[in-house]
């Protein structure tokens, strides 16, 4: 009997980590970057110069363990791969977690939580009912580097000993999980938000914008996002005509990405309001392209009301968590995100769905974009249950859809 497989070319050992691809039936240019851990989370991309794109993120164990450390990988026009990462956190007793970077007058700066950590084997939390992952006792932690000193043929110029000491932040425990949005006088807008034990799951969770100066140094308290509970990890970003900010918010409801506006560059902010996106209580982030659309990169999936029940909806303080993690998608709007008339699926996963083999399916989580060339989006992402991240570049109109530009 005929056997496809074995007269199949076999590719796999052509690939390489780092290795940028560009594949059949694959949408865009993509990549993984090597894996430092049996967990590979929370990614964020930032253009260092022009021709250098930076990729951090957290990997260990698992989230909250100790070791869970932050790691840097570039990408360089001269090298054309994303090179092997470095460690560049400092403190191996706490989980380091979702890091982020931004630059700021020729320095690159690393903002990222370390939080108390437990041992996997200690099961009192549960009987607790609290949680195994303590973000309550996370605290803020700064670094920076000039990147003149960066020189890709020497990875010990910005691996973790480059890097200053590692300081808090802010004085009370917090968690961040964007890059902070600048302002035309050159100081910074950081969301963070705090998270709290009581409730269970953090679903008492909310969010505040912590000011900077162009040194990355707090300038005061932190401003509120009133009525914010279980709306966390917002995303800043101007509005078309740059009157208005507008802070896009994940929903610990896992109901619909919700959105908050300030009219007065961030010193206060609206009770955030759903939108017309799914939210799966998993990190969201939106950017601001050079053609004035918006975009926004998301899971399609939430727990959406049932219409013919308005009174079973869950109450804020609760947090739900699907383990539906897929599929990643980019929304774009050409009404700073009152309407979202295009959306593609990115990346659907492996293409499990059924109840017995729905949980090989992989998660797709925690994504982040970025724009380049005008029209050129830069993604990553957690990918297939954290084994890795996966770099993608895809172009605005593999979104919108090359007929409409024609």
């Amino acid at each position: 009997m005929l056997s496809a497989f074995a007269h199949a070319i076999d590719r796999h050992g052509d690939l390489a980590w780092g290795q940028i691809l560009v594949t059949p039936f694959e949408l865009g240019a993509w990549s993984l970057l090597e894996p430092k851990g049996d967990q590979n989370h929370a990614p964020q991309l930032c253009w260092i110069r022009p021709d250098l794109l930076g990729c951090v993120w957290m990997a260990g164990g698992g989230e909250g363990t100790a070791g869970m450390s932050v790691y840097l990988s570039l990408l360089s026009s001269e090298q054309g791969s994303w090179g092997v990462p470095q460690c560049i956190s400092q403190d191996l007793e706490r989980s380091e977690q979702n890091p982020l970077l931004f630059l700021s007058d020729g320095v690159l700066h690393l903002i990222h939580s370390a939080q108390r950590v437990r041992d996997p084997s200690d099961r009192t939390w549960a009987e607790a009912q609290s949680s195994f992952s303590m973000q309550w006792t996370a605290v803020l932690r700064h670094q920076t580097l000039k990147i003149d000193v960066i020189d890709l043929g020497r990875p010990e110029s910005w691996e973790g000993q480059a890097w200053s000491a590692a300081k808090d932040l802010i004085e009370t425990p917090a968690f961040c999980r964007h890059p902070p949005h600048r302002l035309a006088d050159g100081t910074w807008l950081l969301p963070i938000y705090r998270s709290l034990e009581q409730g269970g799951s953090f679903g008492h969770d909310h969010s505040e914008v912590l000011q900077l100066d162009a040194a990355g140094v707090p300038m005061g308290s932190p401003f509120a996002v009133p009525e914010s509970t279980g709306r966390v990890h917002g995303s800043i970003v101007p509005s078309a005509d740059g009157t208005t900010l507008h802070q896009f918010l994940r929903s610990r409801l896992a109901d619909w990405v919700y959105c908050s506006t300030s009219e007065d560059a961030g010193l206060s902010w609206s009770s955030p309001q759903s939108t017309d996106l799914p939210n799966n209580n998993s990190s969201i982030q939106a950017c601001r392209l050079e053609s004035g659309r918006l975009a926004l990169i998301f899971n399609r999936f939430g727990f959406l009301p049932d219409p013919n029940d308005p009174d079973a909806s869950s109450a804020w303080g609760e947090a739900r968590w699907p383990r539906t993690r897929w599929p990643l998608s980019i929304a774009i709007s050409a009404d700073d995100g009152q309407s979202w008339p295009w959306i593609r699926d990115i990346d659907t996963g492996f293409g499990f769905c059924g109840p017995m083999n729905w949980d090989l399916n992989g998660q797709l989580a925690y994504p982040t974009l970025l724009e380049g060339r005008p029209g050129e989006l830069h993604v990553a992402y957690s990918w297939a249950e954290r084994q890795a991240i996966r770099y993608l570049s895809l172009r605005e109109t593999d979104i919108l859809g090359e007929m409409l530009l024609g």
